[in-house]
């Protein structure tokens, strides 16, 4: 094993990153950062709609700052994938932090290139577009048909993420880390699972509400459908 191919901290540890650089901003100073801004963003949101309902809050909260990390985190690694390991910039240092726990990110892994870049181009745009239709009256009738689209989106993409790392063994971090494996690579992704199956079962149960109400105002379009099957 050549001893260029260890001077990094990912795993597996002959993973050849000739470009490397160590990051020059410390590990509290990136999270703070991130986490900083997304806690500002959700405040913001929070106050400014507060005319809202509890759960439709939420709802916005949660579409703008998916919207924002998709489009903004992981559109930059869709973009400077090949490069970001030597890179200093803000975005590139996260990545490079984050990668501890995942290492394909830093090696430019074919599938978390298609997989990140589907989720910021097409996924980010879908999530503004969610957040919108609950904001605003002129797109309310499209919101729960936008909620349940791009969960499913989400949730497919985090299915995959997961999924496929377990079938390679989870070889890309220190498995049982703290910090790396259990924050970085679990908790942060396990949230894309467990609240877009929330909205999934939410946007399934309105929309079939939806067609009921639809169908009782309707009976004899409900009799024509019957009598065509």
């Amino acid at each position: 094993m050549s001893t260029d191919a260890v001077k990094h901290p990912y795993f597996p540890r002959d993973t050849y990153l000739p470009h490397y650089k160590p990051n020059i901003n410390t590990i509290s100073e990136l999270l703070g950062l991130f986490f900083g801004l997304v806690a500002v963003l959700i405040v913001i949101l929070w106050l400014s709609t507060k005319r809202k309902s509890t759960g439709v809050r939420i709802k916005i909260c949660w579409f703008v700052s998916c919207g924002f990390i998709h489009t903004i985190l992981e559109g930059y690694f869709g973009v400077y994938h090949a490069t970001l390991a030597g890179e200093q910039t803000f975005l590139a240092q996260m990545w490079k932090e984050y990668g501890k726990g995942d290492s394909r990110y830093i090696s430019g892994d074919v599938c978390m290139v298609a997989m990140e870049s589907i989720t910021a181009f097409v996924d980010g745009p879908l999530c503004f577009l969610t957040a919108a239709a609950f904001m605003f009256q002129q797109g309310a009738r499209y919101r729960f048909v936008l909620q349940l689209a791009v969960s499913i989106c989400q949730l497919y993409g985090d299915t995959l993420y997961f999924s496929t790392e377990i079938l390679e063994g989870f070889k890309h971090s220190e498995m049982w880390h703290p910090l790396h494996f259990w924050f970085y690579f679990f908790f942060l992704n396990i949230l894309w699972i467990i609240i877009p199956s929330i909205n999934i079962l939410d946007a399934f149960i309105s929309l079939c509400r939806a067609q009921e109400t639809a169908d009782k105002a309707n009976p004899q379009k409900r009799n024509k459908t019957k009598k065509v099957k």
